[in-house]
Order: structure tokens, then sequence, then C-alpha cells
């Protein structure tokens, strides 16, 4: 039987931000209209945004009225990185771009890159594993560096390395920078061609001063290393079942192949969002299972039952559904992407109230995971709320850690693989338990992520069952 688990608060944000999150989960004096209520409206600076808090609501903006509204303007920090890709495209083009990319992330492709991303974890396991029986692991950090290698595995078809290292410490550095940049976007809500005039701008200045200079060096190093991995590959074809050579090889209906540029954007996308928001989901799981003893004696137990020590494969993941589960309640408990905020192109109305276009509609999905009408006992940590015969008939909008309507996390199947097997790799020779007296607490930047890192010990486990050693 799982325990109760007190959400630490969510903090690291500006005055603004945190404002913000106050109004999305208490219905503060800020917002105009009832305490509590299911939309509410807020004005920070020159903004004015609202928040919906039922998942009719989010209905209604993500799927029956998607097409009145983008992505908000925050998205363009993304955009000066990442490029243009279906994560930060709009209406006819990221439709046909949609249709496009929809083969490549098909459950059936993905499985045939579960190989890939076996290597990876076995010899993340490998290494981690010095022949103690006790290992202290910093697991944010290391779950960042483990992601980094198995999506870059399922990219390029071989592990990362160095360049790895490298990315994984732009992504540290960008998030930084985006969180003091959101903080003046709040308030200042610049027009969208004047944030991709600065962007083009900072990409290309000979000199800018701190603190923008580390946005420019993100942006120039993620552009160096994935065309120098584009690069390579045109001049060394493979016949990997890599998502790179996908891209390289997908079509329209023409016979015309992807721009280079529009692959660059995709692989872009796929290396650095992948990573950093599964990263932080699986961080928030090991802290959770520590937490809760007994899910995590059920899965250990499901893990030796299913694999008997041996490697996995993908004919293995249908039998793991309480280790997929427990990962899946992680992402209800602590939502890496915390919220979703769209900006309304036209006029809209949700239940009678009016909302103007250049309107912010944010959709809480942190709050809305822990509101006890949706989720009985939101508080307790249950991955039986996600085993198969439970989860069925869920409303849609109640559950939302990729998204939701049309524009749901095109990688949502390679998500749940790769945690799948992650989960059950690390978990057949170790136990992972908290240090004691290390403070884990969320923070908010553009993902919900551990402020102090999660600090634990690995302890041994004894003939594959939950028995750990002394």
């Amino acid at each position: 039987m799982s325990t109760a688990v007190r959400t630490p608060s969510v903090s690291g944000l500006h005055a603004a931000q945190s404002m913000l999150l106050k109004g999305l989960h208490t219905g503060s004096p800020i917002v105009k209209g009832a305490p509590g209520s299911d939309i509410a409206r807020m004005r920070v600076g020159r903004r004015t945004s609202f928040t919906i808090k039922h998942p009719d609501y989010v209905d209604h903006v993500l799927h029956g009225a998607a097409d009145r509204y983008h992505k908000s303007i925050e998205y363009e920090l993304l955009r000066a990185v990442l490029g243009l890709n279906l994560f930060t495209d709009e209406d006819d083009s990221w439709r046909r771009h949609r249709m496009l990319l929809n083969p490549t992330m098909s459950k059936r492709h993905v499985r045939g890159m579960v190989d890939l991303m076996i290597d990876p974890i076995a010899a993340y396991v490998d290494a981690f594993d010095d022949g103690s029986d006790r290992i202290e692991v910093e697991m944010a950090s290391s779950m960042v560096g483990l992601t980094m290698d198995v999506v870059g595995t399922a990219l390029f078809g071989h592990r990362f390395g160095e360049v790895g290292a490298k990315m994984t410490k732009v992504v540290t550095t960008g998030l930084r920078s985006a969180e003091v940049a959101t903080r003046l976007l709040i308030v200042a809500s610049p027009p969208v061609w004047g944030m991709r005039a600065f962007s083009r701008a900072l990409h290309h200045a000979p000199y800018v001063p701190p603190p923008l200079n580390a946005l420019q060096w993100v942006m120039r190093t993620v552009d160096e290393i994935v065309w120098d991995l584009i690069d390579d590959r045109r001049a060394h074809p493979t016949g990997s079942d890599d998502l790179l050579n996908l891209l390289l090889s997908t079509q329209d209906e023409d016979g015309r192949h992807l721009p280079l540029r529009r692959v660059r954007d995709e692989v872009t996308t796929f290396m650095l969002a992948g990573h950093e928001t599964t990263a932080n989901a699986l961080a928030w799981m090991w802290y959770l299972l520590a937490l809760n003893p007994d899910a995590r004696d059920r899965m250990l137990r499901e893990v030796d039952e299913v694999l008997d020590g041996r490697r996995p494969t993908v004919d293995d993941i249908p039998n793991l559904p309480w280790t997929t589960a427990c990962f899946q309640e992680a992402m209800r408990f602590y939502p890496p992407a915390w919220i979703i905020p769209r900006t309304a192109i036209e006029d809209d109305e949700i239940d009678g109230h009016r909302i103007p276009k250049g309107a912010t509609v944010i959709v809480p999905i942190h709050a809305i995971h822990h509101d006890p009408r949706f989720w009985p006992d939101p508080e307790v940590y249950d991955p039986s709320r996600f085993l198969p015969e439970n989860a069925r008939g869920r409303p849609r909008s109640h559950y939302l850690p990729f998204g939701g309507g049309r524009r749901i996390c095109i990688g949502t199947s390679f998500a749940l693989m790769e945690t799948t097997l992650i989960t059950a790799m690390m978990s057949q020779r170790f136990v992972y338990d908290l240090v004691p007296g290390h403070p884990v607490e969320p923070e908010a930047t553009l993902t919900l992520r551990p402020r102090n890192g999660v600090k634990m010990v690995a302890r041994r486990r004894v003939a594959n069952t939950t028995r750990e050693a002394a």
C-alpha cells in the first residue's frame, strides 16, 4: 500500500512567477474572481492572463478551439535555440510536418530503437557499479547524463561520450538563461516579431554582455554540435535504425526530402527537450519510490519475475506494467512540464468568460494533477492509477505530462519505453534510498527540476530479491 507524501513547495521563482503559481493553486487576491475558481484572470505588467483549472476548459483550448491559440511568447526562447520544428511551429506548416513525421515516431519504429536504448543503459549500470555494496549518487544529474546518452544513441546510432557531456552543460546553462529571460517576458510581453529579431541579432552578434553571452553560447554550441553530427552522417551513411536516418529519408507526397535545416531543428528538439524532461521525471520517480517502499518492492518483484536477471527485450516491456506505472504516477506527481501557456490569436469564450485576442491562457498541469476532484487522494503516490485496467476511460485532459490535443508530444511512446527500460535495468542490481537530511524541493524553471538534486544511496540487492545487502 502506498503512503502519503507531502509535496514540497515549488520554489525558485521570480516574484511574478511566484504570484502566478500561488494564483494557480490558491486563487490568491491577485486573481480577479472567486478563490479557487476554475477560471481566473490576472494582470502582471502589460500582460493579461487566464488560468483554467478544469479539464473541460483545457479540452476547449487544446482540442475544440485549438486553432484559436498559438504557443505563448515564452516558446520564442526555445525557438531561438531549437529552431523551427514540431515543438515551435504553428498552423499549416506544423500540420504538414506532423503528418510527415508521425510515422518516424510510431510504436513500430520506436520498438526498432529499443536495442539502441538498451546498450547505453547497460553501459551506465556497469560503469556505476564499482563493486561496493553502497554507492552514493546524485540522481538528478545522473539521469541527465544517462538520458542524454540514450537519446543520443537512438538519434545517431552511437553513444555520445564527450559530446553528451557538452550537451548536458548546454541544457543546464540554457535553462538558467531562459529562467532569467522569462522573468522579463512575464512583465514586458514583447511582440513575437521583436523576439525573433532579437534572437537573430543575438546569434550573430560579435559580442554581447553577460548574462546574454551565456544564451549566445548555448545557441552557437548547439548549432555546431548538431550540424557536425548531420554532416558526418551524410558523409558516412549507415544502415542503422536510428532517428537521424529516418529523418533524412523522410519524403513528402511529391518525393521531396525534408530540408536539412528542418532535419537539424527536429533533431535538436528530440535531443534537448526529450532528454531534459525525461531525466527530471526519472529523478522524481526514484525520489518517490524511496518514500514509498511498498510501491518500490512491488516494482522490484515484477522486474525479477519478468527478467530473471537478464537484459530486457522489446517484448518484455508490456509485461512490466507496474514499472511503467511507477514512472507515469511520478509524472502526475511532479510533471516536468508543469504549465502549458497559450496565446489567443483571436477572441474566444470559455464557459461564458470572454478571452480577448492577445491574452495568455495558462493550463496549470501541476494543479490539475493534484486536484482531488479528479484524482482521489492526490498527495498519495499510487502507481495503480496507471495500470491498464484503471487507466481506461480516464478523461483526456485530467493527465497532461506530455501535453494534450493534436500537439501532444510526438515522443510519448519513446519516453515510456525508454524509462521502463531504465527503471528495470537500474533496479536489477540496486535499490535506491534517500540520503537522510538532504533537502529535495521542486524548482520551477522551464521544467520542474529538483533544486538541490536528489542525493541517494544505491544499496546492492541480494540474489534478485527485494532484500538488500547489509
